[in-house]
């Protein structure tokens, strides 16, 4: 993806899909994660498995969310 956001297939002005990255060590990923869930933003389920890198130590998780703007 190019974008932070693009419209959707629909061409819906409205909507937008929005990637949600988390990158850093598992500990960290794990923390923010169980944060984002806590607050009832985001469950910790939804969240691809750990990729590794390249960097030693270093993990990236992403979600794609849409949003419909009204």
């Amino acid at each position: 993806m190019t974008q932070n956001s693009q419209p959707n297939s629909n061409n819906n002005s409205n909507g937008f899909i929005v990637p949600y990255i988390l990158k850093g060590s598992r500990q960290q990923i794990t923390h923010t994660a169980h944060i984002l869930n806590a607050l009832g933003y985001i469950q910790i389920s939804e969240w691809g498995p750990l990729q590794p890198t390249g960097t030693p130590g270093e993990y990236i998780t992403m979600i794609y969310r849409y949003w419909i703007w009204r």
